[in-house]
């Protein structure tokens, strides 16, 4: 994604990720919603274990 400002050339390398990032594939939004959903629970887990 250059602009005339970088070296980049006209042509775009990587296509701008789109409403939940479905251009890059039907997995990429359900592996993105796992990972957050594993984070919350590790991170969730961690906080409960305080005083």
């Amino acid at each position: 994604m250059g602009t005339p400002l970088t070296s980049a050339p006209a042509v775009a390398l990587l296509e701008p990720p789109g409403f939940l990032m479905l251009n890059f594939g039907l997995a990429a939004p359900v592996v993105s919603l796992t990972a957050h959903i594993t984070y919350g629970a590790i991170v969730g887990g961690f906080t409960s274990l305080g005083p």
